[in-house]
């Protein structure tokens, strides 16, 4: 518990600010400061600059120019004060009454008490609230609990634990320890995974064969990562203590995974790494159970990524309800398509690789030999609501009768048009509502961390007793910059923070004015001021000005620019067989082009200005393309001389490049101009504006799916391993569509890179039905298949539709937003010209911030009381 002191506060250049409480009109406040403010130090100091009101003197010293640099600093004394400049004269005078130091926390005529000279704080000590506060501030940045340890020596340790250099670090270390599979037994260091063509190389001529490390030599680098996580454990322990440990399941996982990891690293050396298949000479390596457990490290160490695995649990419910709802679909129509395309008795039809008998066709049934047994039945139907066998596997059916064609349309209809999309609607109202709930807790967190930042500051006035009659307590504006000064804000959050907290270092802030500060971390656009355009003298200058600033001169740079395109196409059609030639017309026209498009830039950037044009992202493309261009022209200058020079002196010139290849990089340049045309439509710029910041909120989603990419790799690796190579697996009877006539021997499980594939095959779901019935055929089992269903689901169904829920999000925030922001700018009349608004969303929280509600004052301050390490009253 802080005991109340008048503490002095220290400027950033180490100048020592005593302070008291003080109370004036704020105008009188900011014109004496302002006054001063011209003045130097020491003129300062000399002159006084003393002014009187009842018993006290006041006395302002200023040091530096600019506020957002926060070298600004105003000293109140009650009866003496002390500069930098000046500490070695005492300044007395009669008592006066305090000036007011804010509108914010003192209002009025109401008095504030004015302790009697107080024993000030030491620096150590309120060093150690600063970082406190510091600490606090940081959390609320990033979402994080405050519920950890607050002495000064963790909290030194708590910020170098969550630095950047610290944080990237342990993704480079858990990126090695996932990187490992590559190189480990089976290792995929070898050109192909094609198991017939390294078949033929073991028996030709080549002798290539997998590299295999030798044991020991990936186990050492993976213990090296173990032993850090454990470091990363125990740091994390001490940090959160005993009780927080206790109550976080993550955390017990956390160390229950590494001490399997440990023990099953300890096996795996014990065996030498490798174990004698049964019944044979062969060696395989052994089953290490901790391969599947390395993707937790990449979970553990992202907050978003396990909010996201516990949305995704939650939303698993109704996902089952829904699937439930299709598997009774699915086998509907199985049952009824068995029945349908019976084999007649006493028919030919029958066989392992017919697919259709003609029968009498009075017969009443068909013979299909997908329907020969509810498994096939099923599998086959599966397969169909993917699309990925259709229509072939309609043709035995629609041959015999046109009438079994409304079969399967039907159950396209509803499976595939109905219950996928109701699916979708499902995935993306319950995801979202649930991501929602857990990320309304991350901005419960935040406005905890911002709390208690003030809580702890305002400590700092407690025995000064600079409030109100109400007894609200306040944050000094200088200690504020202070704060800021020391915590990692983006550069855009603290220019904001800087211009909102203004010249006005005299001032206090109550809690809600301290929150608004910080409410600027939400928010989500930014208004960009265009610059004033250069002042020409000339009348002819000022209407070329005039002319390129005018939309309508954008409006006719992408009309050339799709000119080029349209010219250059033609130009492909036309004259594709003569392009290899020195007397292309592509290279006459395409030097046109460039000196237009140079002429466009130097045009825009002197009579723009520099300032002006910086700020168009379309003009520094627009200048990297032009740039581009202008070198391959040069180049193309440099070889082959002018483009209208004759055509035998073109023959002649020795070159070190050839002509055809600067024209296709010239016209493969000129594309990326076309781009430019997006900024012009809306809805279009919106769609791409939308992709950037998927990318750019991906890496969470990005986390899972190389979580569940990686676990389904090494279980195939494990189950499916050699069952398909070439050597047992191949046939003489080639069945049309199969495994082995399609020449799938490079999928396969045989090593990591190989299954990778495999999965990604399978995730597009095209010719998927091929891996099902080979590995099906190859362990002699359909219960191989349920792998690849699994999968599906899991890919497919679930990860893709909660993917999609996120987009359709994104879309629709930016969408609103836009909209919201372009009525605020027509309704208060601001000109279009003069400022441009930007919508970003910088992460997954700014996508759901304007469905977040506030929570109650005491709700904050009871999360705060209850924090076990931070005494203070509240």
């Amino acid at each position: 518990m802080y005991t109340s002191k008048s503490r002095p506060l220290f400027s950033p250049s180490g100048r020592q600010i005593v302070t008291s409480a003080s109370r004036r009109n704020g105008s009188q406040r900011s014109q004496s400061c302002l006054h001063v403010g011209n003045q130097s130090d020491e003129q300062a100091a000399n002159t006084g600059q003393v002014l009187e009101k009842n018993r006290y003197t006041t006395l302002c010293s200023v040091s530096g120019q600019r506020p957002s640099c926060r070298q600004l600093v105003c000293t109140y004394s009650k009866t003496t004060v002390v500069s930098q400049a000046t500490q070695s004269h005492d300044m007395e005078g009669p008592e006066t009454e305090p000036l007011t130091a804010s509108t914010g926390c003192i209002q009025g005529n109401s008095h504030a008490k004015i302790a009697a000279p107080q024993e000030l704080y030491s620096e150590e000590d309120d060093e150690d609230i600063l970082l406190q506060a510091v600490v606090f501030v940081e959390d609320a940045i990033h979402y994080r609990s405050i519920h950890h340890r607050v002495d000064s020596r963790s909290l030194r340790l708590y910020r170098l634990y969550y630095s950047n250099w610290v944080q990237w670090s342990m993704y480079a270390v858990i990126s090695i320890l996932l990187i490992l599979a590559f190189f480990e037994r089976p290792s995929s260091l070898s050109y192909t995974s094609d198991t017939q063509l390294l078949f033929n190389d073991r028996n030709g001529t080549n002798q290539t064969s997998q590299w295999e490390p030798p044991c020991g030599v990936t186990e050492s680098i993976e213990l090296f990562c173990l032993l850090i996580f454990l470091a990363d454990f125990v740091v994390k322990t001490y940090l959160v203590g005993k009780e927080k440990f206790l109550k976080s399941p993550w955390l017990m996982a956390y160390v229950a995974i590494l001490v399997v990891s440990l023990l099953d690293w300890m096996a795996t050396l014990s065996v030498l790494c490798v174990v004698q298949v049964p019944g044979t000479l062969r060696y395989r390596p052994v089953l290490r159970i901790r391969r599947f457990l390395r993707p937790f490290f990449l979970l553990q160490n992202s907050s978003l990524m396990k909010k996201t695995v516990n949305c995704i649990k939650r939303t698993l419910p109704e996902i089952f309800a829904v699937l439930l709802l299709q598997f009774l679909h699915v086998y509907f129509f199985t049952i009824v398509g068995m029945l349908l395309f019976s084999e007649p008795v006493g028919s030919a039809a029958g066989g392992k690789n017919s697919t259709w008998v003609p029968v009498d066709r009075g017969a009443t049934g068909i013979s299909d030999p997908n329907f020969h047994s509810l498994w096939n039945a099923f599998i086959t139907l599966l397969v169909l609501l993917t699309t990925a066998n259709n229509p072939d596997v309609t043709m035995t059916a629609y041959s015999h009768n046109r009438l079994y064609a409304v079969y399967f349309i039907l159950f396209l209809a509803i499976g595939l048009y109905l219950l996928f999309n109701m699916m979708t609607a499902v995935i993306y109202n319950q995801f979202r509502g649930y991501l929602q709930s857990s990320l309304q807790g991350s901005f419960f967190r935040r406005r905890v961390a911002v709390r208690a930042a003030f809580e702890v500051l305002s400590q700092q006035n407690k025995e000064v007793e600079l409030s109100t009659n109400s007894g609200s307590d306040c944050v000094r504006v200088s200690t504020i910059y202070h704060v800021i000064e020391k915590v990692s804000l983006p550069k855009a959050a603290e220019r904001r923070i800087t211009d909102k907290l203004g010249r006005d270092m005299f001032g206090t802030y109550n809690a809600a004015q301290f929150q608004a500060v910080f409410d600027l971390l939400d928010l989500d656009y930014e208004v960009h001021h265009r610059p004033p355009l250069p002042a020409f003298r000339h009348s002819w200058l000022q209407f070329l000005q005039k002319m390129i600033a005018h939309k309508y001169f954008e409006y006719l740079c992408c009309l050339v620019a799709l000119a080029n395109i349209v010219t250059v196409s033609v130009l492909l059609t036309i004259e594709y067989d003569q392009l290899n030639a020195t007397n292309s017309d592509l290279e006459l026209l395409n030097f046109v082009f460039v000196v237009y498009y140079l002429v466009e830039q130097c045009l825009k950037f002197v009579l723009l200005g520099w300032r002006y044009y910086r700020i168009r992202k379309t003009y520094i493309f627009d200048a990297l393309v032009t740039l581009s261009l202008v070198v391959v022209e040069v180049m193309t200058l440099v070889e082959y001389g002018s483009p209208f020079s004759e055509l035998d002196q073109k023959d002649k010139v020795e070159t070190t490049i050839e002509l055809w290849d600067l024209i296709r990089i010239t016209n493969i340049l000129i594309m990326f101009r076309l781009l430019r045309v997006i900024s012009l439509f809306k809805t279009m710029s919106l769609v791409l504006s939308t992709l950037l910041d998927l990318i750019k909120n991906m890496r969470a989603f990005a986390g899972i799916l190389v979580v569940i990419y990686y676990i389904f790799a090494i279980l195939g690796i494990e189950i499916f391993s050699g069952v398909t190579d070439y050597e047992t697996f191949r046939t003489e009877n080639l069945t049309c569509g199969s495994y082995q006539q399609l020449n799938y021997w490079a999928n396969n499980f045989n090593d990591f890179a190989s299954a990778l594939v495999v999965l990604w095959d399978v995730m597009v779901v095209n010719n998927w039905m091929v891996f099902l019935f080979a590995y099906k055929d190859a362990l002699s089992t359909g219960w191989a298949q349920l792998f690849f269903i699994v999968w599906w689901l899991v890919s497919v169904v679930v990860y893709v539709n909660c993917f999609i829920a996120l987009v359709l999000e994104n879309f629709i925030t930016k969408w609103d937003k836009s909209n919201a922001i372009k009525e605020e700018t027509e309704d208060e009349g601001r000109s279009r010209t003069l400022s441009f608004t930007e919508v970003r969303v910088e992460s997954v929280h700014h996508l759901f911030r304007s469905g977040l509600t506030e929570p109650k004052e005491e709700e904050i301050l009871e999360e705060i009381r209850q924090h076990q390490h931070l005494e203070i009253k509240v």
